[in-house]
């Protein structure tokens, strides 16, 4: 090549090496992505998994009766997905109390597998208990006094206290 001629441009080889660098660039970041798109699918349905146990040794403590010691399995659909449940409940030294795992699985994975597994107890202490008197439906008036008017002059004959959280500064004597 002349001296007065200067190269422009790019040549066959180079180009093929810069087209060979930017694919595997690009089949790098692909896989990252795939891989997070599989991670978070993963975790979405163990997430689910976990809900489901929850659930379910939630709906055995509310039984008012001791669950039998021995194994139950279910299934169930919940978020479009078919899940499949196992229970376990083994006697403890404790006469009253029982202890629960529960095992889940999307109903499309072995049988030996478990996205979740959640253990508890159940007893009958928590089976005795009353029933909360507190209305939760939202009846009860927001003032906490039962609907009850306090009287003309704010002065109910009790100390009002402030609400909890709430800064005061402390109380001053009567001389003060």
């Amino acid at each position: 090549m002349p001296p007065d001629r200067l190269p422009r441009g790019f040549t066959l080889i180079e180009v093929v090496a810069a087209i060979a660098i930017v694919a595997l660039g690009m089949m790098a970041v692909f896989r990252v992505v795939n891989d997070t798109v599989n991670n978070s699918a993963y975790l979405r349905d163990r997430t689910l998994a976990t809900w489901i146990a929850d659930n379910r040794l939630v709906e055995m403590r509310l039984a008012r009766e001791l669950p039998s010691v021995d194994e139950t399995e279910g299934e169930l659909e919940y978020a479009n997905q078919r899940w499949h449940w196992t229970a376990t409940v083994s006697q403890t030294p404790v006469d009253d109390l029982r202890r629960v795992d529960i095992r889940v699985r999307r109903e499309t994975d072995a049988e030996d597998s478990a996205l979740a597994e959640v253990t508890g107890f159940a007893g009958a202490v928590a089976l005795a208990t009353a029933p909360s008197a507190t209305p939760w439906t939202g009846a009860q008036d927001a003032g906490g006094n039962g609907g009850k008017d306090e009287e003309e002059d704010g002065d109910s004959g009790s100390e009002r206290r402030p609400p909890r959280g709430s800064r005061q500064p402390p109380d001053q004597g009567p001389n003060e």
